[in-house]
C-alpha cells in the first residue's frame, strides 16, 4: 500500500500532460478545419451561346484538324530526299575519311586545269601525243635540213590541210633561212631561238622576227590552236621580214 501511495502522484502528473497533449491536438485540428470552410458563392453567371457559323468555320480549317491522317510525300519530294541524302553522304565522305579527301581535292585539281585549258584554247591531247596528221614535217628533221628543204611547197601544203600549226613552225623556220641567206644570222643546228635574236640584233627585220618568234612559241610550245585567221597574220610578219631584207 505504501508503494502504490508513493507512485499515485507520479502517475497522475503524467497523465495530466497526456491529456493536456491531446486536448492541443484537438484544439489545433478545430482550429485548422475552421479556416477551410468556404462562403458561399454569390458570383452571377452570364451564359453565352456559341455562334454556329464561327463554330463551322473553325471545323472546316485543316490548321484546327488535329486528328487528320498525315498525306505521303510525292514522288518528287522522294527524290528530292534521296538527292539530298546522296550529297550528305558525298561530304561525309570527302571530308572525313583520307581516301575522300584525296580523290575529292584531285578532282577539284582537274576541274581547274581543265577550265585554264579552255581559256587558253589548249588542245589537252597535244600535252600527252602528237597527232600525226598534224605533224608531217617533224622538227628535228627541219632544223638539221634548213638549207634543203622546199619551204614554199611545204607550207602550202600544210595551209591546204589546214595544218596551221605546222604552217607556223615551217614559216618560223623559213624566217631563219632568210636571215641565214641574207648573213643576218649565222644559222647552226642546236642554236637556240634567243641565240638569234641577239645575232639580228639592231636589224631592221627584227621586230618581225620577234612576231614570227612569239606565234612559233604560241603554237608549238604552247599547244595553241592556229586559225586560218591568226595564221594569216604569221604570213604578214614574213612578208614584212622578207622586204627587210632585200
Amino acid at each position: 500500500m505504501e508503494n502504490l501511495k508513493s507512485q499515485s502522484p507520479h502517475m497522475t502528473k503524467r497523465t495530466r500532460l497526456v491529456l493536456l497533449f491531446l486536448f492541443t491536438l484537438v484544439a489545433a485540428y478545430a482550429a485548422g478545419d475552421s479556416l477551410h470552410v468556404v462562403a458561399n458563392d454569390t458570383l452571377h453567371i452570364h451564359e453565352q451561346a456559341i455562334d454556329q457559323s464561327m463554330l463551322k468555320k473553325f471545323k472546316a480549317d485543316t490548321a484546327f484538324q488535329y486528328g487528320r491522317p498525315q498525306e505521303g510525300i510525292s514522288p518528287w519530294q522522294r527524290f528530292l530526299v534521296w538527292v539530298l541524302s546522296m550529297i550528305g553522304k558525298f561530304l561525309y565522305y570527302t571530308t572525313q575519311t583520307l581516301l575522300g579527301k584525296i580523290l575529292f581535292y584531285s578532282l577539284l585539281a582537274g576541274i581547274l586545269l581543265w577550265v585554264i585549258f579552255k581559256l587558253l584554247n589548249i588542245d589537252t591531247k597535244d600535252l600527252f601525243y602528237r597527232n600525226s596528221a598534224s605533224s608531217s614535217i617533224d622538227f628535228k628533221i627541219a632544223e638539221e635540213n634548213i638549207h634543203e628543204l622546199d619551204f614554199d611547197k611545204l607550207i602550202e601544203n600544210s595551209v591546204q590541210k589546214k595544218e596551221y600549226r605546222d604552217a607556223v613552225r615551217l614559216t618560223f623556220l623559213y624566217s631563219l633561212k632568210k636571215l641565214s641567206d641574207s648573213n643576218v644570222i649565222h644559222w647552226l643546228p642546236g642554236k637556240t631561238n634567243d641565240d638569234y635574236l641577239k645575232e639580228v640584233n639592231v636589224h631592221a627585220s627584227l621586230p618581225r622576227l620577234q612576231e614570227l618568234r612569239y606565234y612559233f612559241d604560241y603554237a608549238w610550245y604552247g599547244h595553241f590552236e592556229i586559225n586560218q585567221n591568226t595564221y594569216e597574220e604569221v604570213k604578214n610578219s614574213f612578208q614584212e621580214l622578207k622586204s627587210k631584207l632585200e
